[in-house]
């Protein structure tokens, strides 16, 4: 028996379920546990499937080797709420690619209902939960790497945003590296608790208690007519951060159920936009594909601004991460709308090749990955979502930002006299990002 390896045990576990024999009500289900192996499960009692059936699928189960456990096949008989296993959210509609025949002649794609439970990265697949409040537009910034200038461009397009008037509420989750209140904040500045003290506070019944202790204005809108209020990482003079950081990311029990770290994030942050009132929400977000990414982009994001460089790391990233959503069709439908690319560091020598080099790249996987395919014989078609290459508003399409030596290592809080970047040199530099940042802020009000 060929030995069977990660890769392949969905594929053949999908090409199982193509079989006449079995009855298309109910469809099989597929559940991988964290160690990637497979158990086929029915949404019925044993009993009430047809035995050849069940035949076949033990048969088809065992065959998988070490990614199956044994041959037995899941059902209602074997939990003791199976509603609450097979009402699960986490359910997705997964495409699964079948491979070639012998003669390698493609044999296309098949659909399954699947449960995928893994240690971390369930949130890239959880779209935000439904209801809630009305909030300010909210915009993550997020990059696979760091060094990309993202948490620069976040505090100028800040202060972009308050020299027309807005009210700015920045938001830290970069946890594991944050840095965002030293680029806004006086060391002596910020408030007593941080992010991370809510997640602990708010674990034993003290969330509303820090939450008016948390935020802080930076001096960074001092000459703007708006203001800018920031929600740090951690609070001031903080001695014990990683003891805390280490407890954050922990599921809270409640009388509905473990909370997860999803929701909580929410909750905070609709606690905060209560609190603040604030016109618009810039979320710094963890770089990498990182649960708290997750949760920002897909849970939490009306805007999720993607920086890359152009670099084929950026692209092998992405690629990965849209092919993960590709294979949910529901959530890709869900996520591609709200994403935007951010061409970060936009060289200023051969700069329109530069340019016109990632605006290809950025289409071509947007449409081998999250657009709609568009049928042969035509290039458009109204009922799909396919946005054309050179469409500006579409999710491809990037928001440049310029490689200016001025803002790799600066104070954004100096003023210009004391050395600081003058207005027209921050306009000059991320003028674009900060005007598609109120361009989409007007939509919500249109």
């Amino acid at each position: 028996m060929a030995t069977i390896h990660f890769n392949d045990a969905l594929r053949l576990a999908a090409i199982s379920l193509e079989n006449a024999v079995l009855p298309d009500e109910p469809k099989v289900r597929v559940i991988r546990d964290i160690y990637g192996r497979l158990r086929f499960a029915l949404d019925c009692a044993l009993a009430d499937y047809p035995a050849p059936a069940l035949a076949q699928l033990q048969q088809a189960q065992a065959a998988l080797g070490c990614y199956a456990t044994n041959s037995d096949v899941l059902s209602h008989d074997s939990f003791s709420d199976p509603e609450a296993v097979f009402g699960n959210t986490d359910w997705h509609r997964t495409l699964v690619e079948l491979g070639a025949d012998e003669d390698g002649n493609p044999l296309g794609s098949a659909e399954i209902q699947l449960l995928d439970r893994q240690i971390t990265g369930q949130d890239w697949l959880r779209p935000p939960m439904e209801g809630g409040a009305a909030h300010p537009h909210r915009f993550v910034f997020f990059g696979l790497k760091g060094g990309v200038g993202r948490s620069t461009a976040l505090c100028m397009a800040a202060w972009g945003l308050a020299q027309r008037g807005k009210k700015v509420l920045l938001i830290d989750f970069d946890l594991e590296s944050p840095g965002l209140s030293g680029l806004v904040l006086p060391a002596n500045k910020g408030a007593d608790f941080g992010v991370v003290d809510w997640f602990l506070e708010d674990a034993v019944g003290q969330g509303g208690a820090v939450l008016p202790r948390m935020v802080s204005a930076s001096p960074l809108a001092e000459t703007t007519i708006g203001a800018i209020r920031v929600a740090a990482a951690m609070g001031v003079g903080e001695q014990n951060y990683l003891a805390k950081l280490s407890r954050a990311y922990a599921d809270v029990p409640s009388a509905s159920g473990p909370q997860r770290m999803g929701a909580r994030m929410r909750n905070m942050v609709e606690q905060l936009e209560a609190q603040e009132k604030p016109d618009v929400v810039l979320i710094d977000s963890r770089a990498g594909l990182h649960d708290l990414a997750a949760v920002s982009i897909t849970g939490l994001a009306d805007t999720a601004l993607l920086f890359a460089t152009g670099g084929a790391q950026s692209w092998t990233g992405f690629r990965q991460l849209f092919l993960h959503w590709q294979h949910r069709p529901d959530v890709a439908k869900h996520v591609r709308e709200r994403l935007v690319f951010v061409r970060a560091l936009t060289p200023k020598t051969d700069r329109e090749a530069s340019v016109r080099g990632f605006q290809r790249e950025a289409y071509a996987l947007f449409a081998e990955t999250l657009y709609d395919e568009l049928p042969a014989e035509q290039t458009q078609e109204s009922d799909l979502f396919h946005p054309g290459e050179k469409d500006e508003s579409a999710p491809h399409f990037p928001i440049l930002v310029d490689l200016d030596e001025r803002f790799q290592e600066f104070d954004p809080m100096l003023r210009p006299e004391d050395g600081g970047a003058r207005p027209a040199q921050i306009e000059g530099a991320f003028g674009q990002l900060i005007a598609r940042l109120l361009s989409r802020m007007d939509g919500d009000a249109a």
